[in-house]
């Protein structure tokens, strides 16, 4: 096992779901008695870039909690070393395996330029809780390839309004993305489950 300062980690998306987030660093909280084996079972899969420069292609989620949570020595797991590659032909390489999300909290496309430098620099995207919460109630099942989850996070956006920041109004967004994902509008959706 590979291990990071969370700082190494390069990331491969603008922004992250800061709810799903904080519940990442309160299960890790809740396994501190294993925490290294707890870890080590979700490592941070990583492409090795120019200059070794270490890019998360999944995992993000877990990334940033362990690092709000203060742990300075992150597991990384090396999927791919794209090393030796210039920077144009690492880009495609990573845009080729839809290991790179450049789309801002709003599902807007930005440049490659703009994608954060850090951890910490990712913006809260409150879609990309409410798909991983509504996966994890059972509304789909969980996709075969990281990117798609943000294939739901669009789903939602364009379907279920969050009124405000409350917890009460994402609450009421939640119930509602539980009940669309289960409606004929999803089913052509990865994990789609339709009716139970």
């Amino acid at each position: 096992m590979m291990y990071a300062h969370p700082d190494q980690l390069r990331p491969t998306q603008m922004t992250i779901g800061s709810r799903y987030v904080n519940a990442k660093a309160l299960l890790t909280e809740r396994h501190r008695w294993n925490v290294d084996a707890f870890m080590a079972r979700h490592a941070v899969h990583v492409a090795l870039g120019p200059h070794n420069a270490m890019y998360v292609v999944d995992h993000h989620h877990w990334a940033c909690a362990w690092q709000r949570a203060g742990f300075d020595r992150l597991p990384v797991h090396v999927v791919a070393d794209f090393s030796g590659c210039s920077e144009d032909a690492f880009w495609e390489q990573m845009q080729d395996r839809h290991w790179l999300h450049p789309f801002d909290e709003h599902g807007v496309r930005s440049s490659l330029a703009e994608l954060p430098l850090v951890l910490h620099e990712m913006a809260d995207d409150p879609y990309h809780s409410l798909s991983a919460f509504a996966r994890r109630a059972g509304a789909y099942r969980k996709p075969n390839h990281a990117y798609e989850s943000f294939v739901w996070a669009d789903f939602f956006r364009a379907r279920v309004p969050i009124h405000d920041s409350s917890e009460a109004a994402f609450a009421l967004a939640l119930v509602h993305a539980i009940r669309v994902a289960r409606t004929r509008d999803a089913a052509s959706m990865p994990g789609f489950i339709g009716k139970r």
